[in-house]
């Protein structure tokens, strides 16, 4: 049985957001694993994916400011396997810190909070971009008293750990990214395009004012489906889906799926659609969609960003996945040759796995090693 944990809100005040918006009272939900020393020396920050939330470790049953979107599925840690006693999230040495992300629905501020005239924030609630975030959660650590940390990030929260890296280097010990390259393939911001469109094309989206009880879910499911392909290793998914369920088909008026991979990503597009929002599902896709390092740093190259990191000393551990179908390992290595070249201290290590993207979530046993060395400064 996994220790029962609980989430906290900080609040954030009045924030500017990058594109000029202005909210009030905005809030981050978050939670904290371990203690933290009296000089605050052993802080990391840990970002978490896409989708997911800031509840990564224990077993979380309660989280109102996230309402029916708090599933079953949620209440335990999605890395409950890598934080812990003897874990190399080593609780007993390091005290964790997750945060939600902005325009999320698991309790920081989004379209699901409700808005100075008491209706949700809904398509109102400012896109977001990756400084946004790092900007909001900088200022969590510092109410907390934390000034320099080490910063974890896999899927897209290692893109957030690249940007807060470069907005913050005099305050990160290391960097450890995984299953994340620096930059959105035209793939992506394609396949991102699709998604958002496939929610506004349901007629109950109504230009994202819609009531949370009566959410476009038929298109958020679709979405799900467009992206979740990325997500699994696409050669195992017929063996994947054969251990799936049948399911009720909710989502299609007429086609009613006879293989085994459609019923699975029904099941995966509609078992999603109860768990988040649209409109935030919107946010966070655009903002992976539209992550670019040199236009949020203001630096001409990437290359130029980088030389920040080597004048600072920061260590970087890079993980690639080769069956991953989301961050190619590849645009990894590549983005490794970059950090190389511009003289960062870099480790990069490829894992072999049959779990595509996800494996840091199945499988974190493989990422164990490194991330222990890393954390403790070991030279390699």
């Amino acid at each position: 049985m996994s220790d029962s944990v609980s989430s906290r809100i900080f609040p954030l005040g009045e924030f500017r957001f990058e594109s000029g918006a202005t909210l009030p009272q905005v809030q981050l939900a978050y939670e904290t694993y371990g203690t933290l020393t009296p000089n605050a020396d052993n802080a990391v920050l840990l970002f978490h994916a896409l989708t997911g939330s800031h509840h990564a470790h224990g077993r979380n049953e309660c989280l109102p400011e996230a309402g029916d979107f708090w599933q079953p599925e949620n209440y335990d840690g999605w890395w409950d396997r890598m934080i812990g006693p003897g874990k190399p999230l080593d609780t007993r040495r390091y005290f964790i810190v997750c945060a939600n992300f902005l325009g999320s629905c698991y309790g920081s501020s989004g379209p699901t909070s409700l808005a100075p005239d008491g209706e949700p924030w809904g398509s109102r609630f400012p896109l977001v971009t990756a400084n946004d975030q790092v900007r909001a959660q900088v200022r969590l650590l510092e109410s907390l008293g934390i000034e320099r940390f080490s910063v974890v990030g896999p899927s897209v929260g290692g893109m957030l750990s690249l940007a807060l890296t470069h907005m913050y280097p005099e305050r990160v010990k290391c960097a450890i990214l995984i299953g994340v390259s620096d930059f959105s393939p035209i793939e992506h911001k394609l396949s991102v395009f699709e998604q958002i469109a496939a929610i506004e094309l349901d007629p109950a989206y109504k230009a994202g004012r819609y009531p949370l009880d009566n959410s476009p879910r038929r298109g958020l499911a679709l979405a799900r489906i467009i992206c979740h392909k990325l997500f699994v290793y696409q050669r195992g998914l017929e063996q994947r889906a054969r251990r799936g369920v049948t399911v009720r088909n909710d989502l299609l008026s007429w086609y009613t799926p006879t293989r085994s991979t459609e019923s699975y990503m029904i099941h995966q597009g509609i078992k999603f659609a109860k768990r988040f929002d649209a409109n935030a599902y919107i946010r966070i896709v655009n903002m992976w969609a539209s992550f670019d390092l040199p236009t949020l740093s203001g630096e001409p190259s990437l290359q130029s960003a980088y030389r920040l990191f080597a004048k600072h000393g920061i260590p970087f551990l890079l993980y690639s996945i080769d069956t991953d179908c989301c961050f190619r390992p590849r645009d990894i290595s590549f983005f490794h040759r970059r950090l190389l070249k511009a003289g960062v201290p870099v480790r990069y290590i490829r894992i072999r796995s049959e779990k595509g993207h996800d494996s840091f979530l199945l499988e974190p046993e493989l990422y164990e090693q490194g991330i222990r060395s890393c954390l403790a400064g070991e030279k390699r």
